[in-house]
């Protein structure tokens, strides 16, 4: 595996270089959490909650 390695200008962090493996489950993570706000978004605004089964039944499942 290669190691990060941070570049710096003028003595302040400015590019990362890293694994392309390493990025793609950072990117899983950030989608993850992208996710799960917006779930909780949707959750908090909608206060009519239907039943898994009870959707089945409307639905004619």
């Amino acid at each position: 595996m290669i190691k990060t390695q941070v570049i710096e200008e003028d003595g302040k962090p400015f590019a990362v270089i890293m694994d392309y493996n390493e990025y793609l489950k950072f990117k899983e993570i950030e989608e993850d959490r992208d996710d799960y706000y917006s779930a909780a978004e949707t959750k908090l605004k909608n206060k009519n909650w239907v039943t898994h089964k009870d959707l089945k039944k409307s639905l004619g499942i």
